[in-house]
């Protein structure tokens, strides 16, 4: 079948509602890693991803190593020493969209229900979070892998290395 420029239009609309279809239908869903939420709910309660209390993913218990006054260290990226507050309050925003963003949900990965792929990011916001951490150290070396520097192996390095 040919497309015509008359049935062009009906066929541009096909897409378009083919494709509003498939972000509506994950509207209400949560990452699926099987720890969070199915669907995302009110939780007046969160202390640190206050952002989405109105619909979120997470339940404070979800959260609580966020947040230094719960947690046993002073922050789940700490491997390497204290943080800077403005890098921490980067590491802290990711984590909140992470696990508390109906939004995520958007960017499944193909292969691993637990994580995100192709997440659109401003320029902007990756210049601001690299000048904000570039100084502060990490172990971690595969941040695809390892966000949070869990398996860290070696020396402690700069961000920017």
């Amino acid at each position: 079948m040919a497309i015509t420029s008359n049935s062009l239009p009906l066929v541009c609309a096909y897409l378009a509602a083919a494709l509003i279809g498939r972000i509506l239908c994950l509207e209400g869903a949560c990452l699926q890693d099987g720890r969070l939420k199915a669907t995302p709910s009110q939780e007046p309660h969160l202390k640190e991803c206050t952002i989405y209390a109105e619909n979120a993913c997470c339940s404070e218990d979800d959260i609580q190593d966020l947040n230094p006054t719960t947690s046993e260290k002073n922050s789940p990226w700490d491997k390497c020493g204290k943080l800077s507050p403005t890098c921490e309050g980067f590491l802290k925003r990711v984590t909140c969209f992470y696990r508390c963003s109906p939004d995520a949900a958007r960017w499944p990965h193909s292969r691993h229900q637990s994580s995100m792929q192709a997440v659109p990011l401003c320029h902007s916001f990756c210049r601001d979070w690299y000048e904000a951490c570039r100084m502060d150290m990490t172990c971690a070396r595969n941040w695809a892998r390892d966000p949070r520097g869990q398996n860290c192996t070696g020396n402690c390095v700069p961000y920017q290395q």
